[in-house]
């Protein structure tokens, strides 16, 4: 099966996170194709899609937005799963492991992704934590906050989540 698996970044993060699901998608047999929103992106000629984006203020990237918006009757006839990368994932997180047990319930998906799952054929939503360094973080004030968090830089992504993720959406292709 021909996958779509389509993502925005903001320093890399996402990139990885996405790449690493186009491995575990051809490794599985079916042909991915990973394309950064940056630029243009057709789903038309696939037969199911995988979109991730960053968040940054609670939102999914511009890229990731815009192509929802564009792609929006395309996407509701094809089997969808949606990932993010931000600062508390479902496993991980770049804060305090008792600070992110707090924020973790309270962590909503992001717009473009709720209302994907509500007008799609979304399958899984799944947030992943990311990774960073400090010259990421705005400010000197932004650095403090974060550090007064429990913040770690450094990469806090869970591989053995994304490839779960992966391996889910390769049992429901399968199942196709």
């Amino acid at each position: 099966m021909k996958v779509l698996v389509a993502y925005t970044t903001a320093y890399g993060a996402t990139r990885g996170v996405a790449e690493r699901i186009a491995q575990r998608l051809t490794e599985a047999g079916h042909e991915a194709d990973l394309c950064d929103l940056a630029g243009p992106v057709d789903p038309s000629a696939h037969a199911a899609v995988v979109l991730g984006s960053s968040v940054h203020n609670g939102q999914w990237l511009a890229p990731a937005a815009r192509f929802a918006d564009l792609h929006r009757a395309h996407l509701a006839g094809k089997p969808a799963w949606l990932f993010s990368v931000q600062t508390v994932g479902t496993t991980s997180a770049m804060i305090s492991a008792r600070l992110a047990r707090w924020v973790r319930p309270k962590i909503r998906e992001p717009k473009v992704a709720a209302t994907l799952r509500a007008t799609a054929n979304v399958r899984e939503y799944r947030a992943f934590a990311g990774a960073i360094e400090p010259e990421q973080w705005p400010g000197i004030v932004g650095r403090v906050v974060f550090r007064l968090a429990g913040g770690r830089y450094g990469d806090h992504r869970d591989w053995a989540d994304i490839d779960a993720f992966a391996a889910r959406i390769i049992r429901n292709i399968d199942g196709l």
